[in-house]
């Protein structure tokens, strides 16, 4: 009887390890893959702000520029660089040259223009006035014509001291009907050629539609 036991026991575990060797091995459960955003834990404003200066103040020695700090729509404090503006420099003014004007020497004669006169002649040329009108057969307060033509003393001097009338360089407003030579007798030592010279004038020097004049 006890044979009997012990055979039967033996069956028994041999059909548990052969009905254990049929069955498939169990799967490990299939997980599906899931995409875990990482959201990190954002630092205390306190924090947020301490690091904020620091950056700007490391800016601000590396780089010589201004910033600021300020919070943007999510609430995190941020370093704003203030770019200066960039500086326009400013044109020195410069003063336009005088021209040089072209030596004059003393002419031998001289054919009358309008607004001339002997003294105004005798003034520009640096002659005595009374020598002038002994050269040319006049005398005091003769009337001069426009195209008479003059000799010139080439000695002697103006016997009144200063020559000049008005302070030159200086601006001329022009006036209805003036002349180039009549305005250079207002000067007195200012020869014609030099205010069409400094004014850029060509012949025959009409005035109409101008409003000033350099005089040299």
């Amino acid at each position: 009887m006890k044979k009997k036991t012990i055979i039967l026991v033996i069956m028994i575990a041999l059909m548990i390890l052969l009905a254990g060797c049929q069955r498939s091995a169990s799967k490990a459960p299939q997980v599906t893959p899931q995409l875990v955003e990482q959201v990190g834990t954002p630092l205390p404003v306190d924090q947020q702000i301490i690091n904020a200066t620091m950056t700007a103040q490391s800016i601000i020695e590396d780089f010589n520029m201004p910033t600021q700090i300020v919070q943007n729509p999510q609430g995190t404090s941020v370093v704003i660089t203030q770019v200066p503006p960039t500086a326009v420099p400013t044109p020195t003014p410069t003063n336009a040259p005088t021209p040089t004007m072209q030596t004059l020497s003393k002419p031998l004669t001289w054919t009358v223009q309008g607004g001339e006169t002997i003294y105004c002649l005798a003034r520009r040329f640096d002659v005595d006035p009374g020598d002038m009108l002994a050269i040319n057969n006049l005398y005091a307060g003769s009337m001069l014509s426009i195209g008479d033509v003059l000799d010139v003393p080439q000695s002697g001097s103006w016997p009144g001291g200063e020559r000049d009338l008005l302070p030159h360089p200086d601006v001329w407003n022009v006036s209805a009907g003036e002349t180039i030579y009549q305005i250079a007798c207002a000067y007195g030592d200012v020869w014609p050629e030099h205010i069409i010279q400094a004014n850029g004038l060509q012949a025959p020097y009409d005035l109409s539609g101008i409003k000033t004049l350099q005089i040299p």
